[in-house]
């Protein structure tokens, strides 16, 4: 499901695969270490999946409309 607020999900389908090709060679090369260490460490969206940190935020923190 896609995030308005979310720029992984708000690129264009060719940045997507490319970003993709890349984190999937990542994980392969590091045996799947990093994405252990990502799900782990890192917040992610409860709608998209994807980090928290991509996505936009006003000044004061709240999710930008």
């Amino acid at each position: 499901m896609a995030c308005r607020d979310c720029r992984t999900c708000t690129d264009a389908a060719l940045v997507r695969l490319v970003k993709w090709c890349f984190a999937v060679f990542c994980y392969v090369i590091t045996i799947g270490v990093l994405y252990v260490l990502k799900r782990a460490l890192r917040r992610h969206c409860p709608q998209c999946g994807h980090i928290l940190g991509n996505h936009r935020r006003r000044s004061d923190g709240s999710f930008k409309d």
